[in-house]
Parts: structure tokens; sequence; C-alpha cells
């Protein structure tokens, strides 16, 4: 649990603007790089304590079942479906899983993603266990599949829902009962869930352990972007169109555009999501001692790109690009500048093959050293200015 005490928002004050990044427990602030590494862990605890609720260690006695393998796309890959098994105060919970492995020499960088169904592919019949899962199929998961093994990368996908429920009143099943003393919501469990994800395939000699890619979209994004802060084996998040709760600002949005997606409005319909003083902040927003920038910038040194739409105005781009622009300046005073990136696009709401494209292009720039056609920092709102009452520290670099 965590070392650090945090008090109800009620006793916090407003906050004018994006809150300082910056600002220690005891009123101090950040001055060098080595001490941001330390201020780190207080940003985590308070992540947990107000918005992700308390999460378990990772755990160490998962018990792996692979179900079956199968060549698929015309024989230039090989598909494994597996299951995790947890057991922990006489309960188990099981996660379905599958990951899609290029052929040939080397090692692979390895992009999972969190989601509601697994890659079937040509894979002809699906393993019995894993039926029932593709009721709805993402389309672009499958087209982006045979660029992304072309381009040297395995696919993993799990089934975030068998960990816990996208539903109200869920706890009685998945993997709560097995931690009882964590008040984590559905999106610290889905993020949890990348590290015994990551512990198993990274015991592959085809996977790259030092190029792990964690993805997701919307609520995935969200909690794509938990997973990154929280597993340091995670070199690049790529957290999609996530909104509120992922990399949009909890209280800057465009005027007179679409409908806000604030903390109130999860409330009474997502409260699953989040721990239990998640809600503390609702139409309190200026009690709120982070924001979206805070959370990006704890991903730094490593990458983080942001694929979004130009009109998924639910997600709030306008608040996207405002946080993105402040943690740009974090990520340049940590000397890592070019670690992030946003991608616009035209439409709405998806993880499509544009943004797939996107998220292959920077991981392949960083990766692989190859240059691509495309600018992870053009912007969609270039005259906004994101509002700051704090200065960057001034430190000696040289």
């Amino acid at each position: 649990m965590s070392e650090f005490t945090f008090p109800h928002a009620d006793e916090l004050p407003d906050v004018d603007g994006l809150p300082d990044p910056f600002l220690r427990a005891d009123g101090t602030r950040v001055q060098t790089q080595d001490e941001w590494q330390a201020h780190r862990s207080y940003v985590k605890a308070m992540l947990q304590h107000y918005v992700y609720g308390t999460m378990p260690p990772n755990p160490d006695n998962v018990r792996y079942e692979e179900t079956r393998q199968q060549d698929v796309l015309d024989g230039a890959a090989t598909c494994i479906w597996f299951t995790l098994h947890f057991e922990r105060n006489d309960k188990q919970a099981s996660l379905r899983c599958n990951v899609v492995i290029p052929k040939g020499e080397g090692s692979f960088p390895l992009i999972i993603k969190n989601t509601f169904n697994l890659y079937y592919l040509d894979a002809d019949p699906i393993p019995e266990e894993f039926q029932g899962t593709n009721h709805v199929r993402i389309a672009d998961d499958e087209a982006i599949a045979p660029d992304a093994i072309n381009r040297g990368y395995a696919l993993c996908k799990f089934i975030r829902t068998d960990l816990a429920a996208d539903e109200m009143g869920s706890r009685d099943h998945g993997i709560y009962p097995l931690y009882p003393e964590y008040d984590w919501g559905a999106i610290g469990v889905w993020a949890w869930a990348f590290q015994p994800i990551i512990d198993v395939l990274i015991q592959r000699p085809e996977i790259d352990s030092d190029k792990i890619v964690a993805t997701g979209h919307s609520r995935g994004g969200k909690t794509t972007l938990c997973a990154g802060i929280y597993d340091e084996r995670i070199a690049l998040s790529v957290p999609n169109s996530s909104g509120m709760g992922g990399t949009a600002s909890l209280k800057y949005f465009e005027d007179d555009v679409g409908k806000p997606q604030t903390i109130g409005s999860h409330q009474g319909v997502r409260d699953h999501w989040w721990g239990p003083r998640f809600y503390q902040f609702a139409d309190k927003e200026n009690k709120s001692p982070f924001d979206a920038h805070m959370m990006k910038a704890l991903i730094a040194p490593r990458f983080l790109m942001n694929p979004h739409a130009l009109q998924d105005y639910h997600a709030n781009p306008y608040g996207t690009e405002l946080t993105h622009r402040v943690s740009k300046d974090i990520f340049k005073w940590l000397g890592c500048e070019d670690h992030i990136g946003i991608h616009w696009r035209p439409g709405g709401h998806a993880q499509n093959e544009i943004d797939w494209a996107a998220l292959l292009d920077f991981a392949d720039w960083h990766f692989k050293n190859k240059k691509v056609d495309r600018s992870f920092d053009t912007l969609a709102y270039p005259d906004a200015e994101p509002i700051c009452n704090w200065d960057m520290p001034v430190f000696d670099q040289s």
C-alpha cells in the first residue's frame, strides 16, 4: 500500500490552470531530473489513490496453458492461442489471449492490445474455448495484421473482460475475488493484465523484450495509458482516442462542440471503471491535483504516441492536444523530446487502419531507425494556449 497520504478532494486547494507536475507532497518543487525520478513514485501513488484505485503487484504464480498453434496469413506467421490461469485466496480466474508471431529469424517487437476479442485471421476452426468471443469483429485490427507481420512485429490481443466485466456491480467474479483488499476499478484491472502477459511472452526467443508496445482504443486507451505508467517494460504506449481519464484534459474542452466526457458524465454509468475516490472530483475538477499531462509525463523517457480523430469530440481532441503540448515540454526537459508524438486524422471514434499505420510508423522510427513520411508534431489547435501558472524547472544540464 502507499507510503503517502492524500486528502479528500474537498480539502484540496483550487488549481487555476493545469496542475504543476513538479509540485511535491511537502510543497517544494522538483528541480532536477534525479528529483523527478523520485517524484514519479509520488505521482503514481496519487493516481492510484484518486483515479485507478489500489492495485496489487504483478502476480508470480500464473499458470500458462497453450491451447493451439496454427499457421496463418498464408504461412507468414504462427498464431498461438493461450490462457493464463490465476489462483489466490482459494479463488480462480482465467484470461484468454492469442499472439501472432512472424516466421523468420531474430526477435520481434511485440504489440499487445487490450480489447474484447482476439485475432482470428484465417484460423479455422477457432479453438472451442475461444469461440463466442468475436461477437464484434474488429476489422481494422485484422486488416492491418499482414502489414504489421511484414514489417516484423508480433501481435497479441487479450479479452480484458475475462478479468473484470465491463458493467457496474460485477465485483463478485473475474479477478476481484482473488484480491478483495484492493479497491481497483476495471481500468486498473485491465491495465494490470498486461503484466502477466508480458511475463509469459518475453520468455519466447521470438519476442524482443526491449520493444514491447501497449495499445488500446477508447476505454482501452485509458487502460493503455495506465499500463504504460505502471509497467516500465512497456517501451511504447499508444493510447488511441482515450478521452477523459486517458490523454484528454479533465477540465478543458472545445467550446460548443459535442457532449464533453467529464468525470460527472461517468458517474452512475461507468462507476466500475475507476477507483472509489475518482468521483470526489465530479464537477470539482478545479480541485484535482493532476491532469493528463502528468499521466503522460510518467511514461518518459520511454515512448508515447497518441493517435486521435479530429471529429471524435466526445473523446476531447482539444483537451488531448493541450495536455500533449505540456507533456511534450516535460519530455523535452528530460532530454527525450522526440519520444512523444501525436497523430491526427479526420473522422470519428475508432482505431482504424490509419491509426494503426501511424502506430507502426512511430515504432519503425524509434525501434528500427527507419525514416517515416509523416509528422508526429502536427497540431490541430495551433492557436490554443495551455494554461500553466508554473514554470519549467531550470537547471544546469552541462
